[in-house]
């Protein structure tokens, strides 16, 4: 939740590729994510008392072990945009950090889906509305093999040619994918597909990446991936992904950004409970109420030690293993120098990038070690669950961070 200038509004999950124990196939679990860049747009974050304020929250069944924490301004001249390359790659090969920026950013020039349907006024703005004329299958996070095609013009003079996606993800989690693997069901990641000298679809890209969560832009560089003049792409998979807008910048100059740490004053740990949850239009995904927080919910626990409430900023300063571990209900608070950020140039317009470094954990069943909060990850870790081999990294530094901040006893409540 972001300071707007009038109130905290819902900006997006984040951590949702960070999960650990997640099951993927037998004897199999996947390897976290656990470095993720959020845009947040000059609009939605104001300054408030010579401060950007930006609070946190674990609202669902899970907890979170934060790690690292910063916001970064973001200053660039008005007629540009900046993307981060963050997406989700279910090849494990995570994105490197990397600021695209484009300009004159325009819609493709039809766009069907694999029913013929006209599906380009869905795509033009942030609006939600959306494509969704896939089935879903019985299993949260699976639907039936679907595409998409998008003519997007005329690019034959494109130096550079960017997608910019934004959507939102239907994840899957460890009970459907274990309900998967027995029926013979996988995941298949978008691959983006161009047509080759004889006409035919031909992969580009097997993996070109996913929204992780709620809502989120990707961008996607097609640069030399086309193999004629036939500049048609189809996007192919079985993920229930909702595609709210899709634009194409063929900008290839080089405007100016400045990126600058911007300096934390202020991160408490304590109680906020659980934000209301609603549709505005019956529609995935859900927007949340940060003032209507219900003090109670359903959620199940996993026991353990968690962080006491109160200043967390000591933990968050640097990745080094030692966590800001929240329970559902808590909440973070930050605050960030205002005047720690250059001024702005004249024709320039800030963003941010919010980064955090952690990991998630749940409760579901079939996920390893989903009853406790232990064993702790380590970012040198080979998988989760670890073998007896690794363990966490507890040395007489790490057991002061222990007893100073891991007091907070919780038993688990699930079945």
């Amino acid at each position: 939740y972001a300071w707007d200038g009038s109130r905290f509004e819902f900006i997006t999950d984040f951590l949702g590729m960070a999960a650990i124990g997640e099951f993927v196939i037998p004897g199999e679990y996947a390897y976290p994510d656990v470095d993720e860049y959020i845009k947040i747009e000059g609009a939605q974050l104001k300054p408030r008392d010579g401060m950007y304020q930006i609070r946190i929250a674990t609202q669902l069944e899970e907890i979170a072990l934060l790690d690292q924490v910063r916001l970064i301004a973001v200053d660039h001249p008005s007629e540009v945009d900046v993307h981060p390359n963050e997406k989700a790659a279910f090849s494990g090969a995570y994105p490197e950090f990397k600021l695209y920026t484009v300009r004159d950013l325009r819609p493709p020039v039809a766009a069907h889906d694999d029913r013929g349907k006209d599906i380009l006024p869905l795509i033009l703005e942030q609006d939600r509305t959306y494509p969704a004329g896939f089935e879903l299958l019985p299993l949260q996070g699976y639907a039936e093999m679907h595409s998409i095609v998008l003519d997007l013009g005329d690019l034959s003079g494109a130096e550079q040619i960017i997608l910019v996606l934004n959507g939102t993800l239907k994840y899957a989690g460890s009970n459907s994918n274990l309900a998967a693997y027995q029926m013979g069901l996988a995941l298949l990641p978008p691959r983006l597909e161009v047509k080759n000298a004889k006409g035919e679809w031909e992969t580009a890209l097997e993996d070109m990446g996913i929204p992780a969560g709620e809502p989120k832009t990707i961008p996607v560089d097609l640069t030399g991936k086309f193999l004629t003049d036939d500049y048609r792409i189809r996007i192919v998979t079985n993920i229930p992904i909702y595609w709210d807008q899709i634009l194409i910048s063929t900008y290839s100059g080089s405007a100016p950004v400045r990126m600058t740490d911007l300096t934390m004053r202020r991160a408490e740990m304590g109680w906020l409970g659980y934000p209301r949850r609603y549709s505005p239009d019956g529609k995935w995904p859900p927007i949340y109420d940060y003032y209507d927080a219900r003090m109670t919910d359903l959620w199940r626990d996993l026991s353990g030690w968690y962080t006491r409430y109160g200043d967390v900023r000591e933990l968050l300063a640097e990745i080094d293993d030692r966590y800001v571990i929240t329970r559902h209900g808590d909440q973070v608070i930050f605050e960030f120098e205002v005047a720690s950020a250059p001024p702005l140039e004249e024709g320039w317009v800030r963003d941010f990038l919010f980064y955090s470094n952690g990991y998630g954990k749940d409760t579901t069943i079939n996920s390893g070690c989903s009853s406790t909060v232990e064993p702790l990850p380590f970012h040198a870790m080979s998988k989760y669950p670890y073998d007896e081999d690794e363990r966490y990294p507890y040395d007489e530094a790490d057991g002061s961070y222990q007893e100073r901040y891991n007091t907070r006893g919780i038993l688990w409540s699930g079945e």
